[in-house]
């Protein structure tokens, strides 16, 4: 008994230090995904304010989705080599540069060209964040990256939250002034992130490619490129369509708000459900719900009823999330984790970019029953393609991962 008091009194001290070593990471994923967040808040009344067209707004979000996809398909691997300090503060230094120009942008081109940089710096912090988390205690990976994923949803609540209330008090433009100075008031929280304490590469491989032949890879990164393009869906759709019932980016706001509520609550515990029961059925049942539930939201009438549904979606969320990301985690060597958080960040954001522009066609040439009846079917043929793709493979790290 004496024994196993002690095991348990070591568990909750390697957590409780888990927590605290941990923090700094979550809380520049929490800063970056509030000032993304409240961006999505006020998209609906920026269109009407500065004239741009529903498509005109979803070639915005493709184009931050892009540029994101492409910094971390080419520099997310210097996070192996041990450069994950320089790339959160480059990351939080340019999301600074791109709010600022976001302040002043009149035209859709230089609109387009700051959602470019803060998608870049998107792109250059997560991996770096995220490869922290999944190394710091390989057994506990997925629970330390629900770690994470509670702080970017604790960020999507409180931001759009905070971006509503800023509007009221000044404009549409108030948001992004407020945010550049909270990103700059970060910076030397970035420059002090404790070190690197995993396994690093030492083959200084120039690009991530040579990972993608692994099986349970590719299928980890068709599921989630699959369920990101509902997030793509819902930043370039739902604040216009929510504009068009008569909702202001307050509904708006308290929208995105009340979806990630569940996300908070059950990420961590997601993470440790995934640790012990294996990821892949975790992340199926969650993905597989939500891509169902998504069809419906275009038949629903009005705003609150999605709102509605969309709460029921984030436990969905929460779960299949957060196990997809330790699926791959433990698909790739504990040396090679910022490449393949770094491939799979790519795969978030070529999926929700890939559905941006579309969705936001369709929402405006046929409505919001296509364009919602579209989205939700084919996340849930890559979902399951996903799926019959790591059918049959085995993790390359974790507990359960064979024994070497």
């Amino acid at each position: 008994m004496n024994d196993d008091a002690g095991r348990s009194q070591q568990r909750a001290r390697r957590r409780r230090r888990s927590r605290s070593e941990l923090f700094p990471y979550q809380l520049l994923m929490g800063v970056t995904a509030g000032a993304i967040g409240g961006i999505v808040t006020v998209l609906g009344e920026l269109r009407d304010a500065l004239g741009f067209s529903g498509t005109g707004i979803g070639v915005m979000v493709a184009a931050g989705f892009m540029a994101a996809f492409v910094a971390q398909i080419a520099l997310a691997r210097l996070a192996d080599i041990g450069r994950s300090r320089i790339m959160s503060t480059l990351g939080i230094g340019l999301s600074a540069a791109a709010l600022l120009l976001m302040f002043f942008a009149e035209s859709l081109m230089l609109w387009v060209l700051s959602r470019i940089v803060l998608g870049f710096a998107g792109g250059l912090l997560l991996p770096a964040v995220r490869r922290a988390a999944s190394v710091y205690d390989p057994k506990h990976a997925g629970e330390n990256l629900g770690r994470m994923v509670v702080a970017e949803t604790a960020g999507f609540i409180f931001g759009p939250v905070l971006t509503a209330l800023l509007v009221w008090i000044g404009d549409v433009r108030t948001p992004f002034a407020v945010f550049a100075a909270a990103m700059a008031l970060f910076l030397p929280v970035a420059m002090r992130l404790p070190a690197d304490r995993g396994l690093l590469d030492e083959a200084r491989r120039a690009t991530s490619f040579d990972l993608l032949p692994i099986r349970r890879l590719q299928g980890a990164l068709i599921m989630i490129g699959g369920y990101f393009m509902i997030v793509g869906a819902w930043e370039a759709v739902l604040p216009v369509m929510f504009a068009d019932r008569g909702a202001g980016s307050g509904v708006t706001g308290v929208a995105f708000t009340l979806v990630a509520l569940p996300i908070l609550f059950v990420g961590a515990r997601a993470g440790r459900l995934a640790d012990q029961a294996g990821p892949v059925r975790v992340a199926m049942s969650g993905l597989v719900a939500v891509s169902c539930v998504t069809m419906t939201y275009g038949v629903l009438p009005g705003v609150i009823p999605i709102v509605a549904v969309m709460v029921l979606v984030g436990f969905g969320d929460g779960y299949g999330f957060t196990a997809a990301q330790a699926l791959v985690a433990r698909a790739v060597p504990e040396q090679r984790q910022a490449a393949a958080l770094g491939l799979m960040g790519a795969a978030e954001v070529a999926g929700a970019g890939v559905a941006a522009l579309p969705s936001a066609w369709l929402y405006d040439s046929f409505g919001a029953s296509a364009a919602w009846a579209v989205v939700g079917g084919t996340v849930l043929v890559l979902v399951l393609s996903g799926w019959l793709r790591l059918r049959g493979t085995v993790p390359a790290s974790g507990p359960h991962a064979p024994h070497r």
